[in-house]
């Protein structure tokens, strides 16, 4: 839940409650991004609140941390406010903030600093951008304490990834007190990794028609995806392994080790937090949209997101010289997401009994299936690799987002416990998945399979349903009959 209050010329106010949207994206639902701080949701509340009360003086938001209904703000905003404030429980956790229009209207980019967790850090933080005092008042609600953790909101409350927000807003704070120009410092989204959502905001990007980032913050060696993905952004290269996926290091603790690699970089921009900060697969929307969003894109119609648009590629291709060729990625970045050895041989020996060659990104382990394997050490080596073939048949990784969204190539996905419409793409004649559609899906398991048990999912497609989806794509897009 979302909500906020509108104030016009010491009138009554005009309230508002949003929530977060699973698809339908109706007049009361906000696009649900896994990408966007809180303080992107008060940006989008306060555009909604604008275009209701064009002459709103003052808004007073709820903290989007928090599932609170507007009700509940009109008991502690009883009357038209006249300056900045913000209300916090006992401990000086934010409840709501009180904001002049010219912040919201102007200076929306500063919202995006804010911790949503600190109420006098951000008081100083507003105060600062503003130019005057920014009032802090404690209500008598008693403590908050730690926010419901992944509760109905979706946030991951409680989790350390929040504690890199208070971080970011320090280190705004410190940049507006130290730098007369402050106001022309450019922003930097931080989603460096992996080469996937390198990619997604790259695409984002040059969707997006107008956002207050400029740069983004990318592992150095994911550096060449940017480029090789039409993006608007300006690299900042981070000379830092990418974060593993085993927990080893918090997300919180790798972006401390970040800003201080990063070392003057991290002060010529102000640098927002926009790692996984929601819980992404509770939704029906595409990573790239949920970038988009982030990024600043309001997106209010189904048709402005990427599964909203149409698949325009209907026409057959002229087969190449040769024997029809296939290429196959196979490794996703954990166990459960890897398309299992003894299927892969399955669907390889079949194919090449129909005279159908398979490559394979990767995997000298199956040259045994009769399978060349290819290395692929940038998007230059990959785009002429996937370019060697006729399909490209992958699970749900960088290859296969490259392949289909950025060169639009006939492709098939593999998606076992990753969800399908979080990073698929258009189906039509040239794309579609493969999968079983388990109601287990997506899990969220890296190593075992919490409901059967082993190190295979078995939401992947079987072999047979693998060899028939690519027989039938080839002879639809090539008239290849085997």
């Amino acid at each position: 839940m979302l909500s906020g209050l509108a104030f016009a010329g010491g009138g009554a106010a005009q309230a508002a409650d949003f929530r977060f949207s699973q698809g339908a994206l109706r007049e009361d639902e906000i696009f649900d991004s896994a990408l966007a701080v809180p303080g992107r949701y008060m940006a989008e509340v306060a555009r909604r609140l604008l275009a209701r009360l064009p002459e709103t003086d003052f808004l007073v938001i709820a903290n989007p941390l928090l599932p609170m209904r507007s009700a509940l703000l009109r008991q502690w905003v009883r009357t038209p406010p006249d300056r900045p404030a913000i209300g916090t429980d006992e401990d000086g956790f934010p409840l709501f903030y009180i904001i002049p229009r010219r912040l919201a209207a102007d200076l929306e980019r500063f919202l995006l600093l804010l911790s949503a967790q600190d109420g006098r850090l951000d008081a100083d933080l507003l105060g600062a951008v503003l130019g005057e005092s920014v009032a802090c008042r404690a209500l008598p609600v008693g403590r908050m304490g730690t926010p419901p953790g992944r509760g109905p909101n979706g946030w991951l409350n409680g989790d350390r990834r929040l504690d890199a927000l208070k971080l970011q807003a320090a280190r705004g704070l410190r940049i507006i007190r130290s730098r007369p120009d402050w106001l022309k410092i450019p922003f930097a989204i931080y989603y460096p990794m992996h080469a996937g959502d390198v990619l997604f905001v790259a695409m984002a990007s040059d969707m997006v028609e107008q956002s207050p980032f400029t740069r983004q913050v990318v592992c150095a060696a994911y550096a060449d995806i940017p480029g090789a993905c039409g993006s608007r952004l300006e690299s900042i290269k981070l000379k830092l392994p990418w974060i593993s996926r085993d927990g080893s290091i918090s997300e919180a603790t790798y972006f401390v080790h970040a800003l201080n690699r990063l070392g003057e970089a991290a002060d010529e921009n102000f640098i927002v937090f926009s790692r996984i900060l929601r819980l992404y697969y509770f939704t029906p929307f595409h990573l790239v949209d949920h970038a988009r969003f982030a990024l600043g894109e309001s997106i209010t119609r189904f048709e402005q997101t990427l599964h909203g648009r149409d698949n325009a590629t209907h026409k057959r291709r002229e087969p190449a010289a040769g024997p029809f060729k296939v290429l196959f990625h196979l490794n996703g970045g954990w166990g459960l997401k890897t398309y299992p050895k003894a299927q892969i041989r399955t669907v390889m020996k079949s194919l090449a009994s129909m005279g159908i060659e398979s490559g394979v990104l990767g995997r000298p382990d199956l040259a045994e299936a009769g399978a060349t394997s290819y290395d692929s050490e940038d998007s230059a080596t990959l785009r002429r690799t996937v370019e060697a073939h006729h399909l490209f048949v992958g699970v749900d990784s960088f290859p296969h987002h490259f392949a289909r969204l950025r060169m639009g190539w006939p492709t098939i996905g593999l998606f076992g416990n990753t969800k399908p419409t979080n990073s698929d793409a258009s189906y039509g004649f040239d794309y579609q998945t493969s999968e079983q559609t388990l109601s287990c899906n997506r899990c969220g398991a890296y190593d075992e399979c919490p409901a059967f048990g082993g190190q295979e999912c078995i939401n992947y497609a079987p072999p047979e349903k693998v060899v028939g989806d690519i027989v039938a794509m080839a002879e639809r897009i090539y008239g290849f009959r085997p």
